[in-house]
């Protein structure tokens, strides 16, 4: 089944980079984040705990969504499972965000629920985040 382009042909926008589905409940992280994505030229859907992620997800489907995983009401392990457990979302590309740090057992765990990558926060710089998101939408939807 071939995924459609996140990228419209039609608009005129040029620089629209793809739809991000952010979800992280610590506001200082959503700031930086929302700023610089948004400069890159990618639309932002934000949501802070899994369950507000999920209802997001059903509202406007985004292009990938990277998750924090120690989130209130449900967390991102929690969504994982739930996304990837749904056809109509199983092939969306989901990045799991964390600053647990990069155990081995985690990265393995969030791989093996379907995630495409994890990322410890801590360890990123903005400008690597932007490109590693490039790069997962060049993948999953050949540009």
């Amino acid at each position: 089944m071939s995924i459609p382009s996140p990228i419209d042909k039609n608009k005129k926008n040029k620089t629209h980079q793809g739809k991000i589905l952010l979800v992280e409940d610590d506001p200082m992280v959503v700031r930086m984040y929302e700023r610089k994505l948004k400069m890159e030229g990618f639309d932002l859907q934000l949501a802070f705990n899994g369950e507000l992620g999920l209802e997001a997800l059903k509202k406007e489907r985004p292009d990938i969504i990277l998750c924090d995983i120690m989130m209130p009401k449900l967390s991102g392990l929690d969504m994982l499972k739930i996304v990837k457990g749904d056809p109509q979302y199983k092939d969306l590309p989901m990045v799991m965000l964390t600053n647990l740090g990069d155990r081995p057992e985690d990265i393995e765990k969030c791989k093996g629920l379907g995630a495409e990558d994890y990322w410890v926060k801590a360890n990123m710089q903005l400008e690597e985040i932007v490109e590693k998101v490039k790069k997962i939408l060049s993948k999953f939807y050949n540009k």
